[in-house]
């Protein structure tokens, strides 16, 4: 797609407390067209990533960072989109008709907000923190920023190796996906169609022994 238009990773962890915490956006990755097996149809998905500097961990590196919360949208900014209920919270203001015609993701990476967590009980019977809303920061309130390079991942646009440099939990949705499948089968035909041609000599460039070069004049 082009990037115009649940928490999971954390499992692991006590859930963030309940409460309204200063973030900022620091991952926009296309998850391409998903299938939802409970209404057995397909979507294309967009998962964006915030950071809360004011909850923090230790990574497995020893350092302490800061904790992050995740969410999928449809990739739609339509009138009942999720995505823009969200955006249009967080901007303060909804679209307008020349915004809805093309409106450019890449643009919310490294802006920051006010997001309120609370806590939800899941069939397993744990404690999961969810995002109920994303805000625009009030006046005169110190924004977040990033202390880390930003992620962005277009399927469209991004060599599919570059998956790689994503947490495993997210690269293994793209692959789920029916747009990552797609593009892997093309990549493969084409390389494969590719090395057979390399692999036919061409009559003009191998000579036979002995057989002199013909002249063009």
């Amino acid at each position: 797609m082009s990037l115009t238009v649940k928490e999971t990773a954390e499992s692991s962890f006590e859930p963030i407390p309940e409460g309204t915490y200063s973030a900022v956006c620091h991952l926009l990755v296309d998850l391409g067209v998903q299938h939802n097996k409970a209404f057995d149809n397909s979507s294309r998905k967009v998962m964006l990533g915030w950071l809360i500097p004011e909850e923090t961990y230790v990574n497995k590196e020893g350092f302490e960072v800061p904790r992050a919360m995740y969410a999928t949208y449809t990739a739609s900014i339509g009138k009942k989109a999720k995505l823009r209920s969200l955006l249009a919270s967080w901007r303060g203001r909804d679209f307008t008709a020349d915004e809805l015609e093309a409106f450019n993701l890449r643009n919310i990476v490294g802006a920051p907000c006010l997001m309120n967590i609370i806590h939800t009980d899941g069939k397993d019977g744990k404690t999961y923190a969810n995002i109920a809303g994303v805000m625009r920061l009030p006046k005169g309130m110190p924004p977040a920023k990033l202390a880390t390079d930003p992620i962005i991942f277009d399927l469209d646009e991004d060599p599919l190796e570059n998956i790689n440099l994503l947490p495993d939990w997210i690269a293994d949705k793209i692959r789920d996906s029916e747009t990552f499948m797609d593009k892997a089968a093309a990549e493969a035909k084409a390389e494969a169609e590719g090395k057979a041609s390399e692999q036919t000599p061409s009559p003009y460039e191998e000579l036979a022994e002995g057989e002199e070069e013909l002249p063009f004049d």
